[in-house]
């Protein structure tokens, strides 16, 4: 410090670990006061921030009767410290008035604007990563001036050090915007908001020290190691009428381990001087803060209201240096126990949530007792809080729910990925169900029109924008004029989002505001969140987007997201007076009787910070930046202060939705410490596990369905490809015919082998009635299937060129069979029917060709692979033995002669990586184990009527997986809970 501040002593209290920090400064302040009301109203509170606020006011409320005049509190972080502060900050002279903060939308859109005009001449920026790294400057910036340093310091650092290339071009890119940035806001008359903020302070502090403070004030639980607010504090700690209050200082830790804690080492290997690890330790920020303020560890007393607490010895030895815990065997067994704590681990965290919840509702049937969930997971967060709902304890997260995953937030996203998936079938749907849309009266009627249009979209698209919709709609047999009309209402209101491409970002949100209007009738801006939705768009929409360029619509989503995903909506009050969640922000300043530190597992909590993409790690320590450890070591003090409650319960999941996880460090050097005296709760994992576990007796596990139809409604006509899934899974076949179940296919589903059948069918049907098979003209069919546009990406960049591919080998074969064996095409694509034991059989012919000799050859295509021999040989691939059945008696108009050959043409790849190949089913030579051609089809004809006699015209039970290494599709497993009985009994007695 510049001056020397002339004090007997520094008015600095520590709150220690176990108590209420706000509670016990609440209590401090009336027992100051005495019996004069007047007195509390006389101090001013300086707060970390305006969340402080709040929980200094409830500490208030609880301590005091009502009628009580509060105490002026004020956030050192405010932008409107001047305001807050009124009189103390006066007289502030003309010259040196501060400037006002630029906003935080307006630096970002800024800084991206320089970040693009300065990136490297052969380097492309998305608008999305623009505005990442433009984020990530306005976080060292910011660092930068918290710590006093000033830009040009920068300047020349890399010589001192080797830096890869890439650094090397980041910080070249650093020299020249930061300049740049500090030219534009003194253009703008404005500063940054850290810069004011310091410029705030700054003459707080000189106001302070010319005049004094003749009103009391008070700096609570300010641990912020900024220079700024450090000789604010200062100034307060060492004034007559001033007082510094901190939380959780380690008074008991030894002279040698506070030293140790200094940032500042002899080993020049580490670089710059700088000491590893020492800034994960809990007491680090509070160490270098009291250097900063000039006060020593001995200074500093217990704040009178406060107790002091046994548990804080084992506390402090659970977070020393790595050193220093070599020492743990020889501590008392006082020091390596936590009475007061359990723990807990979970399979997963939907079971550690259960738990959390059932603890939660136990502890509330103590009266009084408070209860506090902490955790940075707000995943974890959430569900605990759907939990509580089932006992009816609505429960508030202090730390908010990000604005994109509220309702209004989540249309705002849906109609994004409406225009960056050009209007995919999932993306309409998502908009046409979401809950704000038409969520009037007409919401039901709406929503039967929307299940219609689920139903008509499902599948594979073959387009893209309204239009491919409105397209399919019109062609699908089964849509009804109403439902077209329906769409095309829809349609209309969406239409503006259409025009998305090229237009700039104000546009497009402009034409997304105006839509999420109308389909909501303005609810999408009602609300707590519906208005922060609103305060949000304004502010963007306000500021300057041109730095953003020309909208493309692949890359909006991600950029969407990157501007509006650090909004966040805090929930009103109302919640449960004495159940709380908290970040670990939220919990700074938070006590209570249970504290539940929830989420333990490494990169949760600690949280491991994002590597800074513009100043290389060298440099940061060069201008002594706190380092990526600084922000585990403040983790670690937030678990330190919550393990100092009366009653904790530490809990973490084996597995997340990302697979497994690693238990945190501090809870692996907690159990470590206190070894087998920390108690697991496994009583509460049973109570967990028992919640939701259906009595065993009352509701079994389904057994093998086998349904038995009568005669009447077995008596169905049947396909050729039917018998395959008749004979394999008869119950799938009870199903789809008896039953009259349709297959509902997903949105957006991915080609399938049938989708991919159909459309290798519809072009070769085309080419035998309109091209009259010529073989020039299926070439040119599968080089128009290339020229069309899909929706999927994967069924343009892979599909279409395979089935393209199949195709033009299908051209060349059929060329060379024509003229190397006269082969021509008899047939294509032509429906048959045949009667068996009375039933009727229909099918389709994909093709057959007549030899030179007159024979027949029955043709099925294949997109993937044809069936195996084995398959063949059990009779579970009847298909092209019916088709020659039918042409022998005459069902198939146009063909009439002998079946003697069958093939199967494949358009997948061959064994020499080539697209398309001819399986032959029957015997083409004595050791293939293939039936004989000549008896192929008597044998096809014979395993049909033994199916029909069995179970269609006979009383067999259509029994699940009959055969189960021959059913091929599981359409039907969920219907026939095959999860519920496969594997659990015996498949004994199954029906044959």
């Amino acid at each position: 410090m510049e001056d020397k501040i002339s004090a007997p002593r520094a008015r600095v209290f520590n709150v220690p670990l176990g108590n209420d920090l706000c509670d016990v400064t609440a209590q401090w302040i009336l027992q100051s006061a005495g019996s004069d009301p007047l007195a509390i109203a006389s101090n001013i509170l300086l707060l970390p921030n305006n969340r402080a606020i709040k929980a200094m006011t409830e500490a208030f409320v609880r301590q005091a009767a009502p009628g009580m005049l509060l105490p002026r509190m004020v956030a050192v972080g405010d932008m409107a410290l001047d305001e807050a502060l009124g009189p103390l900050l006066d007289p502030i002279d003309a010259d040196t008035a501060i400037l006002p903060a630029i906003g935080s939308f307006d630096r970002l859109m800024l800084l991206a604007k320089l970040v693009n005009d300065h990136r490297p001449p052969d380097a492309y920026l998305s608008p999305a990563e623009a505005l990442r790294l433009a984020r990530k400057l306005a976080d060292l910036i910011d660092a930068l001036e918290v710590d006093l340093i000033d830009f040009t310091q920068i300047a020349g650092i890399a010589d001192e050090t080797d830096l890869a290339g890439h650094w090397q071009s980041a910080y070249g890119q650093l020299l020249q915007i930061l300049p740049a940035y500090r030219t534009a806001l003194v253009a703008r008359k404005l500063m940054g908001p850290a810069e004011r903020r310091n410029h705030l302070l700054g003459a707080l502090e000189r106001r302070l020290a010319e005049h004094g403070n003749t009103l009391p004030i008070i700096a609570v639980g300010i641990t912020s190691s900024a220079k700024a607010v450090a000789r604010v504090l200062r100034r307060v700690a060492f004034s007559a009428n001033g007082q510094v209050i901190l939380p959780g200082v380690d008074l008991d830790l030894s002279e040698a381990r506070w030293n140790d804690l200094s940032p500042e080492g002899d080993d020049e290997k580490q670089g710059f001087g700088r000491r590893r690890n020492v800034e994960v330790h809990p007491q680090f920020h509070l160490k270098h803060l009291l250097d900063l303020m000039g006060v020593d560890c001995s200074e500093i007393d217990v704040l009178p209201t406060a107790r002091a607490e046994p548990k804080g010895a084992a506390i402090s030895e659970i977070f020393c240096l790595p050193e220093h815990s070599v020492m743990w065997q020889g501590l008392p067994a006082l020091r390596k126990s936590l009475p007061h704590a359990k723990w807990l681990e979970a399979e997963d965290n939907a079971q550690e949530a259960k738990a959390i919840a059932v603890r939660i509702r136990g502890a509330l049937e103590v009266p009084q007792k408070r209860i506090a969930l902490i955790t940075p997971d707000r995943e974890l967060a959430v569900r605990v809080a759907a939990q509580l709902r089932r006992w009816g304890i609505e429960v508030d997260d202090s730390a908010g729910i990000p604005l994109l995953q509220t309702p209004p937030g989540t249309l705002a996203l849906a109609l994004v990925d409406a225009i960056s998936s050009r209007f995919s079938a999932s993306s309409i749907l998502a908009i046409a169900k979401h809950p704000l849309v038409f969520a009037g009266e007409p919401r039901l009627e709406w929503l039967d029109k929307v299940r219609l249009l689920d139903l008509a979209l499902r599948g594979t698209a073959n387009g893209l924008g309204l239009s491919a919709i409105t397209t399919r709609l019109k062609m699908a047999r089964k849509v009804n004029a109403e439902l077209v009309d329906f769409w095309a209402s829809f349609a209309s209101m969406l239409a503006p989002l259409e025009q998305a491409g090229g237009q700039t970002l104000g546009d497009v949100l402009a034409n997304i505001r105006d839509v999420a209007t109308t389909l909501t009738d303005g609810a999408v801006w009602r609300g707590a969140s519906g208005r922060e939705l609103s305060r949000m768009w304004e502010e963007v929409t306000s500021g300057d987007l041109s730095s953003l360029g020309r909208v493309d619509p692949t890359g909006l989503v991600a950029t969407f997201n990157e501007i509006f995903s650090c909004a966040v909506v805090r929930p009103p009050y109302g919640g449960h007076p004495r159940v709380a969640i908290y970040g670990l922000l939220e919990a700074r300043l938070q006590q209570a009787d249970l504290l539940i530190c929830a989420g333990l597992n490494e990169g949760t909590w600690p949280q491991i910070a994002q590597p800074d993409p513009w100043l290389a790690p060298a440099i940061r320590r060069h201008l002594k930046l706190p380092t990526l450890d600084r922000n585990i070591g403040l983790s670690a003090h937030d678990l330190a202060t919550a393990l100092g409650a009366q009653e904790v319960l530490l809990t973490r999941a084996r597995r997340d939705r990302g697979g497994p996880t690693v238990a945190s460090r501090f809870l692996l050097r907690i159990k470590a410490l206190t070894k087998a005296t920390l108690e697991a709760d496994n009583e509460l994992l049973s109570l967990a596990n028992a919640l939701d576990r259906p009595p065993a007796d009352k509701v079994p596990f389904a057994s093998r369905p086998l349904p038995m139809p009568n005669a009447e409604q077995r008596l169905v006509s049947l396909s050729v490809t039917d018998f395959d899934q008749l004979k394999s899974d008869p119950y799938s076949f009870y199903a789809k015919r008896i039953l009259g179940l349709p297959v509902l296919e997903k949105v957006d589903a991915e080609p399938s082998y049938a989708w991919r059948g159909s459309l290798v069918h519809d072009i070769l049907e085309k080419w035998f009635t309109q091209d009259s098979c010529a073989v020039d003209r299926l070439v040119e069919r599968a080089d128009d299937l290339l020229a069309q546009e899909a929706t999927d990406p994967l069924l343009r960049a892979l599909w279409q060129p395979r089935i393209a591919a199949g195709l033009r080998w299908v051209a060349d074969e059929t060329k060379r069979l024509m003229i190397q064996e006269g082969r021509v095409v008899a047939v294509a694509e032509q429906p048959g029917t045949v009667t068996i034991k009375g039933i009727n059989i229909r099918g389709r012919v994909d093709r057959i060709d007549r030899t030179a000799e007159g024979d027949l050859v029955i043709i099925d295509y294949k997109t993937g692979m044809p069936p195996s021999t084995k398959q063949i040989n059990a009779g579970f691939a009847l298909q092209l033995g019916l088709i020659g059945y039918m042409a022998e008696e005459l069902a198939i108009k146009g063909v009439s002669g002998a079946a003697t050959n069958f093939e199967y043409w494949s358009l997948a790849k061959n064994k020499d990586k080539e697209f398309g190949y001819i399986a032959v089913p029957t015997s083409t030579k004595p050791s293939d184990n293939k039936p004989d051609k000549a008896e192929f089809v008597a044998f096809a004809v014979a395993q049909a009527e033994a199916a029909i006699s069995k179970w269609i015209l006979g009383t067999a039970p259509f029994t699940a997986k009959l055969h189960p290494e021959f059913a091929l599709y599981g359409d039907y497993d969920q219907l026939m809970r095959l999860q519920e009985w496969n594997g659990r009994q015996s498949i004994s007695g199954n029906g044959e």
